[in-house]
Formats: structure tokens, C-alpha cells, sequence
């Protein structure tokens, strides 16, 4: 009995270093936020979204001066001219409120496409890395517990994702 209790410990002693993984980690918000191209896609969208700015700011301006010019000249108008002056001012209020939301939606979609491209050129990085030093697994540094610093890739990650 003692000696099939010694062979199996032997055995599962021997085999154990075959099922011992190489992980590593990445720190991918550090990488998201170190990165020189997530700037430059930054600057991007902060002009998309200075240029939305300003077409909005217009069009509010536009419609300010028609609700100012209603005030002014609505008394004195026609009940038809009184309630053109109503729909014309509704329709540019819509207008402003379509546009708003038009712009809020193409920037989201710009955002979102331009994350997720650089999260796939991450991937191929972490990928080139793991293999190179014979990772089996890389797991974002954010979904562990614990790791030792010595596994951790993401200066790696940041180095290439810069070049």
C-alpha cells in the first residue's frame, strides 16, 4: 500500500511540471492611457467634437433669434402669420434636437470604432510578446487578484504599441 502511494506521488510529482503554465499580465488601462496613439485619436475626436460644438451653437443661435423675432412680431402678426411663425420655430427646434442627438451618435460610433481597432492592435501585440517569450496565457492585470511583477508585459505592450 505504501509503495503504490509512493508511485503515484512519484508519478504526479513527475507529471506536474508538464501541466505548469506561463502566464503573464497586462495592465491594459495603463496601456490605453500611455499609449501615444490613443492621444493622437484623442485630439481627433476633441476636434469632431469642437466642430459638432460649433455647427450646434449655430443652429441654437439660429433658432434663439426665431423665438426672439416671434416675441417681437408675434402680437402684432395675423393668427396665420402667428402660427407659421410657431411651426417654423418648431421645425428648427426639432432640427436642433435631430442634429444633437446625430452628433452625439457619430462621435459615440467614432469612439468606438477607434477603441475597438486599438484594442485589436493590443491583442497582436500581447500575442507577439506571449509568444516570443512563451507565454501560454496573458490575462489583463485588472481581472486578477494578485500577480508578481515579473510576469507583468505591460511596459512590453507600451514599448511596441509606441514604436
Amino acid at each position: 500500500m505504501k509503495i503504490r502511494f509512493l508511485v503515484v506521488l512519484f508519478v504526479l510529482l513527475a507529471v506536474a511540471p508538464v501541466y505548469a503554465q506561463k502566464i503573464a499580465f497586462v495592465d491594459v488601462k495603463k496601456v490605453w492611457s500611455e499609449s501615444k496613439e490613443v492621444e493622437k485619436e484623442r485630439k481627433k475626436v476633441e476636434a469632431l467634437l469642437k466642430k459638432s460644438q460649433e455647427e450646434l451653437k449655430a443652429k441654437e443661435t439660429e433658432v434663439i433669434k426665431l423665438q426672439e423675432k416671434i416675441k417681437k412680431e408675434g402680437r402684432m402678426a395675423t393668427e396665420e402669420a402667428q402660427a407659421m411663425m410657431l411651426e417654423e420655430y418648431q421645425k428648427k427646434a426639432l432640427e436642433l434636437q435631430k442634429m444633437a442627438t446625430q452628433k452625439e451618435k457619430e462621435l459615440a460610433e467614432k469612439d468606438a470604432a477607434a477603441q475597438e481597432e486599438f484594442l485589436g492592435k493590443v491583442r497582436k501585440i500581447v500575442m507577439k510578446i506571449a509568444i516570443e517569450q512563451k507565454y501560454d496565457m496573458v490575462v489583463p492585470a485588472e481581472q486578477t487578484l494578485y500577480y508578481n511583477d515579473k510576469f507583468d508585459i505591460t511596459k512590453a505592450v507600451i514599448a511596441e504599441i509606441n514604436k
